[in-house]
């Protein structure tokens, strides 16, 4: 049923030759693990892994490192798609944090090995080569790694910004001018490079711009890479995932969103991603659910299971959350005054910042050579900047304590003064 459902739904052109090949096999090694689970009552045989006295085999010395942890979170394989209790808290989680997603179709996460993989399993489930791939112009670098060398998917970028607010008129032309129906959109908000995050009025803009592709015939699939969200600092930011708003405004829109406990938890050790489908009817986000996760059970088998049990105790735990929230607040502090540095300006009208008001990073113009100017503040100052190409360079905010970001943004016109001496 559900086969025949996705077949006739315009999800199925929205997928790649390899994302219609791929299938969670219900009557292969794992179905029949699942059933034998179930029904095996002298023993079961078909477990890949070892057992003694009625669990899972493990060494005592790497035990006592894990206290706390029965073995049974630690040792077994966890299901491709994830553990079913983790996987309905993120989702009661988002939830709860998104309240446009109420009366929403959303599916069930999944989760993959940080939100990179995340990132590969939606090219390869949704990308064949030469696809258009619309994205903003300022933009993680990995996105062309994955989307262009590695999926060959054709990049199609317009500007970020327009008068300061985001170009959604950029966006909506660019989805609209691709040939053919196919179209895949990604939209990074709290954004990297440049720690954008748009208004809520913003956000029905650009649902609205996507609906109207929709209905003009085009198939997309909208990711929201929402890697930096829960980092809201600025007046005026939508402090909730687009996902909320784009999941059910056309037949047409396939709306997937990525997060995780990489920087929401500031664990990036863990791995661990969550990849979202909505807007679809049930059986269709199902269906999608299920190729994922036999793409990942080709791909690395499943994530880790002692990282997802880790996890699944940090949702639960009062304390967890007080100190998340705290966490938050401090990170919040540094982006307020980056915010007043910033709105000082630069003394001699040597950079500016491009709009930000969320998440980790923020992005300056620089009148020079970004390149050399990260050379010169590294060699000679002993501070790490990104040079991001041109005259853009990349700050991460939370590598900075308060003293650190005055310091920076007090070095910043000496520097550029001293490059351009040196290319005089």
């Amino acid at each position: 049923m559900h086969e025949n459902s996705l077949r006739t739904s315009p999800v199925w052109d929205m997928l790649s030759a390899y994302g219609k090949r791929m299938v969670l096999l219900a009557d292969g090694v794992l179905g029949q693990t699942a059933q034998a689970r179930r029904e095996a009552y002298a023993f079961n045989a078909t477990l890949g892994e070892a057992r003694e006295n009625g669990e899972g085999m493990y060494l005592a010395s790497v035990h006592r490192a894990l206290a706390g942890f029965p073995p049974g979170e630690v040792y077994p394989y966890a299901p491709p798609a994830g553990l079913p209790e983790l996987r309905r808290c993120w989702r009661e989680k988002a939830l709860a944090e998104n309240p446009s997603l109420a009366g929403k179709a959303m599916g069930l996460p999944v989760v993959c090995a940080g939100l990179t993989h995340g990132l590969s399993l939606l090219a390869s489930l949704f990308l064949d080569p030469g696809d258009p791939v619309v994205l903003h112009d300022k933009h993680w670098e990995n996105y062309d790694l994955i989307f262009e060398t590695a999926s060959q998917g054709r990049l199609v970028s317009y500007p970020t910004f327009s008068d300061r607010r985001f170009h959604v008129e950029g966006l909506r032309e660019s989805v609209l001018s691709c040939p053919g129906e196919k179209v895949f959109v990604v939209l990074n908000f709290p954004n990297n490079p440049t720690g954008y995050m748009p208004s809520a009025e913003e956000a029905d803009a650009i649902a609205g711009a996507l609906e109207e592709a929709a209905r003009a015939g085009k198939r997309i699939t909208v990711l929201c890479d929402d890697a930096y969200y829960g980092f809201w600092y600025g007046g005026g930011a939508m402090e909730e995932s687009l996902f909320g708003r784009l999941a059910g405004v056309h037949p047409n829109l396939l709306a997937i969103r990525l997060d995780g406990a990489t920087k929401e938890y500031f664990a990036g050790g863990l791995r661990l991603g969550f990849i979202t489908y909505g807007g679809q009817p049930e059986e269709i986000l199902s269906d999608l659910e299920n190729r994922t996760a036999g793409a990942i059970r080709m791909q690395i088998s499943s994530s880790s299971h002692f990282a997802q049990a880790f996890l699944l105790r940090c949702l639960d735990a009062p304390e967890a959350r007080r100190e998340l929230e705290e966490k938050r607040r401090r990170l919040a502090g540094r982006g307020w005054r980056a915010m007043e540095l910033c709105r000082q300006g630069s003394g001699a009208g040597l950079w500016r910042a491009y709009p930000f008001r969320a998440g980790y990073f923020i992005c300056l113009h620089v009148e020079t050579d970004s390149e050399s100017l990260r050379r010169r503040l590294l060699r000679q100052y002993g501070m790490g900047v990104i040079a991001l190409g041109g005259n853009d360079i990349r700050i991460a905010l939370p590598c900075l304590e308060l003293p650190e970001l005055e310091r920076l943004f007090q070095t910043l016109d000496q520097a550029i003064r001293e490059v351009e001496e040196t290319r005089a």
